[in-house]
């Protein structure tokens, strides 16, 4: 009776490591889907979906927008305000232009 018991306890530790239930199955919970924002159309409210990104530093990516025209590279946004280039590395696999 000890030996079927072990037997089943074994077939179904062996059947749910192989599910994901102890290890990484296909199925992952929790997982973050990426995205990109278009920083040269993008509104206030896209733009504040992006990591560290507030309305404040929002409404500056727009109004350099306005101001200086479009961005063509991740690192023009080391002249808006606010923005160091630790922000810019941090939000350079988000944005696209």
């Amino acid at each position: 009776m000890l030996r079927l018991w072990l037997v089943v306890t074994l077939a179904l530790l062996v059947r749910a490591f192989a599910f994901g239930v102890l290890g990484a199955g296909p199925r992952q919970r929790g997982s973050i889907a990426s995205f990109t924002v278009d920083l040269n159309h993008a509104p206030l409210a896209e733009l504040q979906a992006l990591p560290g990104i507030g309305p404040n530093r929002a409404a500056a990516i727009i109004l350099h927008r306005v101001r200086f025209g479009p961005f063509r590279r991740a690192e023009d946004l080391d002249a808006v305000d606010g923005f160091a280039p630790a922000t810019v590395a941090r939000l350079r696999p988000f944005v696209r232009f």
